[in-house]
């Protein structure tokens, strides 16, 4: 009722509104084209994963005794699987279909001589849904981006495309991939890379042999489910099998969730998280004899920290910053439990650490060769190995630095005296962007759910708002790039981060409301339907719009799934739908021809000349293609989001002509750029390739 009654309200509001019948005719209008594609890559990404849990279960001694548990760690396997083949078949220009299928076949053939890879029934257990009406509630919660997606042919976020889908894009068209820091969209750098994610889209996007924008689009309907068990196996594991219902409901108050259908690294990462974070909790909670640092887990043939560590390394592959904080996590848990977790967080954190190399020298711009990749799980395993046989020296080590805090704090205040009012409104915006969250999870630690009060949960609250605030103490003046983003860009992801860390004890706290005999059943059952009544009504001081990064209600992240899939997520670009219309279109079926014909190489130039790089008025090659262009117009910046990118002002034109370093050039005229520029580039050597309305693709006379 009360999403109903939300969704009424916002039909015809100025920043949410939809119409119910466009939504429908614009999944139909598309469903020939997402609707298979989305069949075909949730295959082949449970194939992967089929692949990804016989490496899990190749280092464990034991049958997987949970089925949600068997396929986060097979989301671990998955990830370091796709890296490997990135390092070596990208490297040798051998990434090709054929190839990674083969791979995945004999995977799946070790797996059957493995059996039993999963030791319990794989029937559903409907009593971990909860009640039916619940449970068809989270159904038309969840639907929301299920239903998107079947509306987008091309991924609909516009961060998404240029460090996203144009790797994956580059490794469909070309087979290769070198060296890390190789990028094909001009507007971000290897900063932005993320050697995981990449890894893994362009595998799935090359067995499919989709467009990257289409493949990386149809992943959501897989990300969603993998994500939604993720969510209920981090919540059993932390409260109990009752709470994994009110966990994925939730979740769905997340800017994480209301981004799952542009399927950013932001969101992907969450199973590797998860799997990471709930094996700690079950650590924590074991019993002091299971869980001795000296001790050996008999269900892996590792040590289990070196086990975490991969899975963490894995999450900084695909996001280095919610891994990052991930790793935080588990170190302020070993620092608060020496004795018992000390050992397995340092050993962890080590691991981790090695397995991220290449991508911290990636982000740097040191141009390692793709080989490099694949070199550091070999490496993270036996820096691990080696860490973990001096794990019991390390409680000692611990409590020696745990007095650390008493010191660095009043220095963080002195040193936070010039940005005072910055520091101190630094958690405002996360209190905000999580309210309903954050109530329940004080509502459960003051009511002692135990869930509420995990070591591992407080640290992972602790950690989003202690970044938040030692972010703001960067002075906004003279601290260049690196200054601003980590002032504005870290605090974004952020919003990714904390209300997910919220969400178990928040699901703990309604779910022990809703069966407590501390309270008559009247106040119980009136505070969880008050509650859940305000998580679904879009009743604000001031409406959100869809790129809201805080908290949405259930209604108003349905109602922006259903906007834009009856408009078209691409509003005001060429093509709703598309982002290029027929035009562009066809310029890029003229570039794609040269690629086909030989002309066009993995790392052949292309010079892109437009009135703006943007990509609603410069035809995004890199994304389309997967070549490497550098673009060139008036409106070139270099700010925290293109640094290290190829974007150029036009005052440079000349001298790039002039290099002869650019066998194609793509010039897109438009009567605010100066005349003359296609006589210049006549006259640099540029003989005309193809030419529509749209523009003119150039190859340099003897390039």
């Amino acid at each position: 009722m009360g999403i109903a009654a939300g969704l009424t309200l916002l039909a015809s509001s100025q920043q949410l509104g939809f119409d119910p019948n466009a939504a429908l005719a614009g999944i139909t209008s598309q469903l020939p084209t997402t609707g298979p594609a989305a069949v075909l890559v949730t295959a082949l990404a449970a194939v992967e994963l089929a692949a990804g849990l016989v490496l899990a279960r190749i280092v464990r001694r034991t049958p997987f005794t949970s089925v949600g548990d068997a396929i986060l760690a097979a989301s671990v396997g998955l990830v370091l699987k796709d890296l490997a083949e990135l390092s070596v078949l990208g490297g040798l220009g051998l990434f090709r279909a054929p190839i990674l299928a083969a791979v995945d076949i004999a995977l799946l053939g070790l797996g059957w001589r493995l059996r039993p890879l999963i030791a319990t029934s794989w029937r559903p257990s409907w009593a971990g849904l909860g009640s039916l009406p619940l449970a068809a509630l989270i159904g038309l919660i969840w639907a929301g981006p299920i239903l998107l997606q079947l509306a987008s042919p091309v991924v609909p976020f516009i961060d998404v495309l240029p460090n996203h889908v144009a790797p994956a894009e580059h490794l469909r068209t070309f087979g290769v991939f070198t060296p890390l820091t190789a990028t094909q969209s001009p507007i971000y750098g290897p900063s932005r890379t993320l050697l995981g994610y990449t890894a893994v889209l362009g595998v799935i996007t090359t067995l499919s042999g989709l467009p990257a924008a289409l493949a990386v689009a149809a992943f959501v309907l897989p990300t969603t489910l993998v994500i939604g068990v993720a969510i209920h196996r981090l919540s059993v594991v932390a409260a109990g099998p009752s709470v994994g219902p009110w966990a994925l409901l939730a979740f769905a108050l997340t800017g994480s969730f209301a981004r799952l259908a542009d399927d950013r690294a932001t969101v992907v990462v969450l199973p590797l998280v998860a799997w990471a974070l709930a094996l700690v909790i079950e650590r924590s909670n074991a019993s002091s004899a299971d869980r001795r640092d000296t001790a050996v887990d008999p269900a892996w043939r590792w040590p289990v920290a070196v086990v975490l560590g991969l899975a963490l390394g894995a999450a900084i592959l695909v996001h280095p910053i919610i891994g990052a904080l991930a790793v935080a996590t588990v170190a302020i848990v070993a620092l608060a439990r020496p004795t018992s977790l000390g050992g397995l967080g340092v050993t962890a954190a080590i691991t981790a650490s090695v397995l991220a190399v290449p991508q911290l020298t990636t982000m740097l711009g040191v141009p390692l060769p793709t080989i490099a990749a694949v070199l550091a799980i070999p490496g993270a395993i036996l820096v691990g190995v080696a860490a973990d046989r001096g794990s019991g020296r390390y409680a000692a080590m611990l409590r020696a630095v745990r007095p650390l805090p008493l010191v660095l704090v009043p220095i963080g205040l002195i040193l936070a005296v010039p940005v005072v009012g910055d520091v101190a409104g630094a958690p405002l915006p996360f209190i905000d962007g999580t309210a309903l969250l954050l109530l329940m999870a004080i509502v459960g630690f003051i009511a002692v759910v135990p869930a509420a009060r995990s070591v591992v949960v407080l640290a992972a609250v602790g950690v989003g708002f202690g970044v938040a605030l030692a972010t703001q103490l960067v002075p906004k003046e003279g601290a260049g790039l690196l200054g601003l983003a980590i002032r504005f860009e870290l605090p974004k992801t952020l919003y990714y981060w904390l209300p997910v860390a919220l969400v178990i004890p928040a699901a703990a706290a309604l779910e022990w409301l809703w069966r407590t005999d501390r309270f008559a059943w009247l106040p119980r059952v009136g505070a969880v339907g008050l509650w859940m009544v305000v998580a679904a009504l879009p009743l604000r001081i001031e409406p959100i719009d869809a790129l809201h990064l805080g908290e949405h209600r259930f209604s108003e992240a349905l109602a922006i799934d259903l906007r834009e899939a009856g408009m078209g997520f691409w509003t005001g670009y060429p093509d709703s739908r598309e982002i290029v219309d027929e035009p562009r279109r066809i310029l890029i079926q003229a570039v794609r021809l040269e690629i086909e014909a030989g002309r066009i190489g993995p790392d052949t130039p292309i010079l892109h000349v437009a009135r703006s790089f943007q990509q609603w008025v410069a035809t995004p090659l890199g994304v389309f293609t997967g070549v490497t262009e550098t673009d060139v117009s008036p409106d070139a910046e270099a700010s925290i989001h293109t640094v290290g990118g190829r974007l150029v002002h036009l005052e440079s034109l000349p001298a790039l002509l002039g290099s002869r370093a650019y066998p194609f050039l793509l010039f897109e005229p438009d009567p605010q750029l100066p005349p003359g520029i296609p006589d210049e580039i006549a006259g640099a050597g540029y003989v005309e390739v193809f030419t529509n309305g749209q523009g003119t693709l150039y190859q340099l006379s003897g390039g």
